[in-house]
């Protein structure tokens, strides 16, 4: 199944989001806090780059 082209809404930069067919961002580790101000701050996914920083926090 192809995925949806999005845009990121931090950096701006497009990416592709699979949703709930096995995505990427699944498989990273992020904290509660941070998940919240990412939920709180977005209305939609942002990239993996952009999501890898706040994995590492």
């Amino acid at each position: 199944m192809k995925g949806q082209l999005k845009k990121c809404p931090e950096c701006g930069k497009f990416f592709t989001c699979q949703g709930d067919d096995d995505c990427w961002c699944e498989k990273l580790n992020i904290h509660k806090k941070e998940f919240m101000i990412i939920s709180q701050k977005y209305n939609d996914c942002i990239c993996p780059e952009c999501l890898k920083k706040y994995a590492e926090q």
